[in-house]
């Protein structure tokens, strides 16, 4: 009998395989206008023949992304979306029998890779209020520890970090011998970084992604930063070339595009504003962090309403568990997709 991981061997995956075409996705955290016709033409009409056939380059790409974030080019390492950025740090880092701290709830991709890896996974309970104690945090941060990971704006609530809270962490891990991931997948939607530390602590990495703000999870591209030490660790453990061509385009594109950031930033605040008052004025519960996400409480078991919304080509996701139990939230975009949700919601909630 072949030889099969036993951590791989039962461990559960959620896979997806619902058509995604057609619909209204407010479900993943996608743009759901996607990036300007005019910017995707102007990408697309540099994609030759011969630029498809040749290996990737992704030198170019870092030295924009260091330049854009105030870093050096042996800062950063482009990866397969920020997943893959995950995946290299846990084959980097973790240790089996080793603990991975994080709070709860969380993006599940830690759980999953804390898994396969034959880790601990420690989770930090959200209070009802949506806080989190960062002393609760730091209490479970010990020599056992290899990996702790903070996402700001934490998805799926969309609380943040303050500074000080975020370096008593690192510190804290620091003195326990043991590595910070900063997720910031959803940076671009709040006004703060931690990207700037890498350059002060050693033990730090921060995690970017182009599929949010940039509208490119179809491409599957992100990036990691940390000190040139780290790096060349994630850099070792990367395949020869993890990024294709087309995502390297892209990115760059978008990346020295400060206006296009802009436009982004403002459409889908404007959407989520908009979308907020309606909740608000029909005394809807809801939150709205530093995400592109609203989290509501609906009338309505939050189940049916995911059901009913879908048979309409609207894609919301609820909660069934912990804190966010009853909940549904909604992905945030321009005003046409957010009124398009709200009319629908509306309909469901009163049948």
């Amino acid at each position: 009998m072949y030889y099969i991981n036993e951590n791989i061997k039962d461990l559960y995956r959620v896979k997806f395989h619902d058509n995604r075409e057609g619909v209204l996705r407010l479900d993943m955290n996608e743009n759901p206008g996607g990036l300007p016709e005019k910017v995707f033409r102007r990408v697309m009409e540099k994609i030759t023949p011969e630029y498809l056939a040749t290996y990737p380059q992704k030198d170019r790409l870092m030295e924009a992304i260091a330049k854009h974030d105030a870093l050096l080019y042996e800062n950063i390492s482009v990866t397969a979306g920020s997943d893959e950025a995950m995946r290299l740090i846990f084959q980097c880092f973790a240790k089996a029998g080793g603990k991975v701290v994080t709070v709860a709830p969380t993006f599940e991709m830690y759980d999953v890779y804390a898994k396969m890896f034959g880790m601990q996974h420690v989770m930090v309970e959200y209070h009802d209020d949506f806080t989190v104690d960062v002393n609760d945090i730091c209490k479970e941060i010990d020599t056992q520890t290899n990996i702790v990971v903070l996402l700001n704006p934490n998805s799926p609530i969309g609380t943040v970090y303050q500074d000080n809270e975020i370096e008593e962490i690192i510190r804290k891990a620091q003195e326990m011998g043991a590595v910070v991931v900063i997720d910031e997948a959803y940076h671009y939607f709040y006004k703060k970084s931690a990207i700037s530390l890498v350059k002060k602590y050693d033990n730090l990495m921060v995690l970017r992604t182009f599929s949010k703000l940039f509208s490119m999870a179809g491409l599957r591209i992100g990036y990691v930063a940390g000190c040139e030490q780290l790096i060349s660790y994630i850099e070792n453990a990367e395949s020869t070339f993890n990024v294709n061509n087309v995502a390297i385009l892209f990115a760059l594109e978008v990346i020295r595009d400060s206006d296009l950031e802009k436009k982004l930033k403002k459409t889908e605040r404007k959407g989520r504003q908009w979308l907020l008052k309606k909740l608000e004025k029909k005394k809807y519960i809801c939150y709205a962090g530093e995400g592109n996400y609203i989290l509501v409480k609906p009338v309505k078991p939050s189940a049916e309403v995911v059901a009913e919304l879908k048979e309409k080509g609207i894609w919301i996701r609820d909660y069934k568990k912990g804190v966010l139990s009853g909940w549904i939230r909604i992905s945030t975009g321009a005003k046409k997709y957010m009124k398009q949700f709200w009319e629908a919601f509306l309909e469901v909630e009163r049948s």
